[in-house]
């Protein structure tokens, strides 16, 4: 009895494995990057480094990279790349290619931000998509209420306190003059 159990649980165990699909590992990318500044000023021009790390068990091919700067338009596709023609397109499982872009900041206010930025790569392969935003820094132009120079603080305090002074100084002159009235002693006729 325990030869029949033993067997027919051997044989739906056969039937169920034969019915499993064979598992596949999937396919996984990491993008990595990074600028050759710390901040950038507008109208400078700049370097971005990508490397697509393949850390899946299969080979992938790249259909293309996409590059969404901060300062980007989405009317028109002004200063962002797609990248379609690959010299090597095919990164084996545990490899990875780098690409070097270079950029421009705008000069026409877009890429003036308030802090740091990200630049979106979008990378696009026969059998996954991978984003990865990377940072960069703009350095606005001052605002017009901070102060630049110190030494026109102080000197700007400097003439509000003579002038503080001098107006005290006038102010009291006045009202102890106006006070200070002269006896009037009126003579007796002669005569």
């Amino acid at each position: 009895m325990k030869e029949k159990l033993l067997l027919s649980t051997l044989m739906m165990a056969l039937i169920a494995l034969s019915f499993a699909s064979s598992a596949k590992a999937a396919a996984s990318i990491e993008i990595y990057g990074y600028v050759d500044k710390p901040q950038y000023k507008p109208g400078e021009q700049g370097t971005l480094r990508i490397w697509i790390y393949n850390d899946g068990t299969e080979d992938i091919t790249i259909k293309s990279i996409t590059v969404e700067y901060p300062w980007h338009n989405y009317y028109v596709w002004e200063g962002n790349e797609t990248i379609k023609d690959i010299q090597y397109p095919t990164i084996d499982a545990g490899e990875n290619r780098s690409f070097t872009l270079t950029f421009t900041v705008p000069t026409d206010g877009r890429a003036i931000t308030s802090g740091i930025s990200n630049i979106k790569v979008q990378a696009v392969t026969d059998k996954t998509t991978e984003t990865k935003n990377i940072l960069i820094s703009v350095a606005s132009t001052p605002a017009p209420t901070m102060i630049q120079d110190m030494d026109k603080l102080i000197t700007l305090f400097t003439i509000l306190t003579v002038l503080i002074i001098v107006c005290t100084v006038i102010i009291a002159s006045t009202v102890f003059l106006s006070t200070r009235r002269p006896q009037v002693t009126w003579k007796t006729a002669e005569g």
